[in-house]
């Protein structure tokens, strides 16, 4: 459940190379109780940007030198966990898909309506926090399996097949004890409660095993 201390640590920021329109938006939502960060083009956002912490940003589509979609492609790379609300006086409905589909949360025309900017806005924040979760949670999980050799990653593998260790032994040539001990490293090694509980959280993030 999302508390509203987890609120707070959510960064939002405005990104638009429009100065009146950025302080329009800045003083709207800060009149419901979100403090923001303001940012003229991409560049300026990403000297700024913190990918530390949580982020909704309301990002302008057309800027100079790098448009918002660029940007954007950028930021599923370097932090897939953000919230992006876009926003255009030259939509249509192509960009709009094209965004949504690269994994954008809303596209807003301007002028947009003001009690839907917030409201946008505030579900950005509690999506950034999800995302943002699920994203960290995902990264422990790959530097968990990082430390792990190459043949418990297969006895890791197929505990994730759901195979029990009789058949793990079969399918790689031990014993069901040289399977055990190897199930007991893992968990020792990935400081997990069980190794059926590590399975689990693989599958539920959908992270792969090398």
């Amino acid at each position: 459940m999302t508390t509203q201390e987890d609120k707070t640590t959510t960064k939002v920021y405005i990104v638009d190379d429009d100065t009146e329109l950025c302080e329009s938006v800045a003083w709207l939502l800060d009149s419901a109780g979100i403090t923001t960060i303001t940012c003229h083009n991409a560049d300026e956002f990403l000297t700024q940007f913190d990918q530390r912490c949580p982020a909704c940003i309301i990002l302008d589509v057309r800027m100079p030198r790098m448009s918002g979609t660029r940007l954007q492609e950028q930021l599923n790379r370097l932090a897939p966990h953000v919230a992006i609300i876009f926003v255009s006086a030259h939509g249509d409905i192509n960009m709009s898909v094209s965004t949504m589909k690269a994994g954008a949360q809303d596209f807003l025309e301007k002028p947009y309506d003001p009690q839907r900017l917030i409201d946008a806005v505030q579900l950005g924040i509690d999506n950034a926090l999800e995302r943002f979760d699920s994203y960290r949670k995902t990264q422990e999980l790959s530097e968990k399996l990082s430390i792990l050799t190459p043949r418990e990653l297969e006895v890791l593998s197929l505990v994730v097949e759901g195979l029990p260790s009789q058949n793990i032994g079969r399918r790689l040539g031990m014993s069901v004890k040289t399977v055990d001990v190897h199930r007991t490293r893992i968990k020792m090694k990935t400081d997990s409660d069980s190794i059926g509980t590590l399975a689990r959280d693989l599958l539920r993030y959908d992270v792969e095993i090398p």
